[in-house]
């Protein structure tokens, strides 16, 4: 993917950000831990554990809908 999504939590300041498998990435600037999650966020890997299933489902889903519209263009 050409274009990274990025959104900065509000309240913990943990950076998500879309991977290229369509997978969400979260980082806490914080502590240098990173984690892995799907689009329910649900955890895959890393360090980090938990994330906020609101912007793990804005960040993935989203992505994979712009995905969908560009096909049907």
């Amino acid at each position: 993917m050409s274009e990274a999504k990025e959104v900065v939590h509000p309240l913990t300041r943990q950076v998500y950000r879309l991977t290229d498998d369509g997978l969400v990435e979260v980082y806490d600037p914080e502590t240098g831990r990173r984690g892995i999650f799907d689009e329910h966020a649900r955890w895959q890997s890393g360090e980090l554990r938990h994330a906020d299933m609101q912007i793990t489902g804005w960040v993935g889903r989203l992505a994979r809908r712009r995905t969908v519209t560009r096909e049907d263009e």
